[in-house]
């Protein structure tokens, strides 16, 4: 029977190890901030820039998963290419074996300075940045915690005959290892705690090297079954990079499998320590499969994009406002701005089904203008808050330029929308009051109708593709709209002294015309946003 202390030692060991990496990845990546856009846009192409480029930011960060869901970010806003994001991926899984290499050197003894460093400078600092900093040490010093104890736990589980009987009764057959080691990753979400778990394995005696080799690979794969997972969790498509991460990791299993005796030999070459082994073979399993994987980059993509289809975007509104991006926030505002597009579409939806309730009498439309008018409030209030947690980051003047324009957007979106339900309202009790407007007085409001429907399309395009020239054609056609307001009012005022049109009729009329004015204004105020945009450009 194992002891309870060990039990403990190991889970909370393993609990401390993955909060560490958490911590630590979390702050890094907000001190890093809008610099990450800035460092992936430099691959250019470049597999081996880009292979270096993903090796740093995950040695930093200490987790592929992390780096694989932002270049997915990267991917869906147009950022970067998919043959530009391979390498980062296969460099990222070289980083990430950065933890296995520190357990195998045993680094548990400095987590007490580290986390004294960390707490002092967090309590003590004021700005932001140096407060990051501060957790982050302090989310190093847990994982170096969290190494003593698993180290702690499995020297204690090495005297247990039964426990270590059964673990290398699991281990000495490859399959088993492999697929005992894939899912250990995949439930715990994390690849550097399976390999250090077996670093720790490897150091106590109870495994040794050949065995040790083949968890390792099953660590590989079980790192694919984890970025799979949480693909599909976010309602994203299974994204074709996933797929090719995959590949690469099913590609190293057959490879590594077949000239396995080639592997071994080299490992146990590289030191005369298991444990500095084990973290090699991990190491040099990810470097050598990038070397293999890297000439064939384009021949992948190239039968991926041609055999793979891209799925459809997830049927649930905003659920791309994925908060794993919030820390590289110029795709974070990228997808928020996607948010605020679809909310000008149905905005653009409303504007219709009320001119088809007017000019066509659909009256049933009025329903669906109200439901528009409550999915536009819900939306608001879900971008808002993502909104107000990228102002949370580290943001270059632009970025922080955008994020107000899209603060502003959103809000007048939702008073637009609010107007358009007003409208949607007066017009199905004229209908019902069977109150009829001359045909002059229909012909202006079928002018404004249209002039507001150019500007909602404008609005749309000048959101989609950031366009500073739509803009200004947005603030052009408000004009218009101002004009044709303001001659129908006097219009009306003349009709109704010569009894062209009936008194009864006159307060809707007025009514109408003040919120389709209301619409306009806010169209407008929508491409003045846009217009700061460009302040810092």
């Amino acid at each position: 029977m194992i002891e309870l202390k060990i039990i403990f030692e190991i889970f909370g060991g393993t609990a401390l190890l993955l909060y560490g990496i958490h911590l630590l990845g979390v702050n890094l990546q907000k001190m890093m901030g809008f610099r990450l856009e800035e460092i992936l846009k430099k691959t250019n192409n470049n597999p081996w820039r880009g292979l270096t480029i993903g090796t740093g930011i995950a040695s930093v960060i200490q987790s592929s998963g992390t780096v694989i869901v932002m270049l997915i970010g990267f991917l869906g806003a147009g950022l970067l290419g998919l043959k530009s994001a391979v390498p980062v991926m296969l460099g990222a899984n070289i980083g990430s074996t950065i933890t296995t290499q520190l357990a195998s050197f045993q680094f548990g003894l400095y987590a007490l300075p580290v986390l004294t460093v960390g707490v002092l400078i967090h309590i003590f600092s004021v700005r932001k940045i140096y407060k990051n900093l501060g957790e982050a040490l302090v989310g190093f010093s847990f994982l170096f915690l969290g190494m003593s104890f698993i180290f702690s736990g499995t020297h204690g589980l090495s005297f247990d005959t039964g426990a270590v009987e059964l673990i290398r009764s699991i281990s000495s057959s490859a399959p088993s290892a492999v697929l005992i080691a894939a899912l250990a990753t995949f439930l715990l979400r994390s690849g550097s705690a399976t390999s250090i778990f077996v670093v720790a394995l490897g150091i106590t005696g109870i495994i040794e090297i050949r065995p040790a080799l083949f968890l390792i690979l099953g660590v590989n794969l079980g790192a694919s079954l984890k970025v799979i997972y949480i693909s599909l969790k976010g309602n994203n498509s299974l994204n074709r990079l996933v797929i090719i991460h995959l590949l690469f990791n099913l590609f190293g299993l057959l490879i590594f499998s077949i000239f396995f005796k080639h592997f071994y030999n080299l490992i146990i070459n590289t030191s005369g320590d298991i444990g500095r082994q084990i973290a090699n073979a991990h190491t040099l399993y990810n470097i050598i499969n990038a070397l293999i994987f890297i000439p064939f980059i384009p021949l992948t993509v190239k039968l991926v994009n041609k055999y793979i289809a891209p799925r459809k975007i997830e049927k649930k509104r905003l659920s791309y406002l994925n908060r794993k991006l919030l820390y590289t926030p110029s795709v974070a505002l990228n997808q928020s701005n996607r948010a605020v597009v679809n909310m000008a579409e149905i905005t653009s939806e409303m504007l219709e089904n009320t001119r088809l309730i007017f000019f066509e009498n659909k009256l049933e439309l009025a329903k669906e203008v109200e439901k528009m008018e409550d999915e536009i409030d819900e939306m608001t209030e879900k971008i808002s808050e993502y909104i107000v947690q990228i102002s949370w980051q580290n943001l270059s003047k632009k970025d922080s330029m955008k994020l107000y324009s899209l603060m502003h957007i959103v809000t007048d979106l939702e008073h637009l929308a609010d107007h358009l339900l007003t409208v949607s309202e007066l017009l199905v009790e004229l209908k019902e009051e069977k109150i009829k407007f001359s045909e002059k007085a229909e012909r202006e409001l079928l002018a404004i109708f249209g002039k507001l429907k150019i500007m909602q399309n404008l609005v749309i395009k000048a959101l989609e593709e950031d366009n500073l020239k739509l803009a200004h054609e947005i603030i052009k056609h408000e004009n218009k709209v101002d004009e044709i307001v303001k001659k129908s009012h006097n219009n009306h005022l003349n009709r109704l002294e010569k009894k062209i049109c009936k008194f009864e009729g006159s307060g809707y009329f007025a009514e109408l015309l003040n919120n389709l004015e209301r619409i306009g204004d806010h169209a407008d105020n929508i491409a003045y946003a846009v217009v700061d945009r460009f302040k810092y450009k």
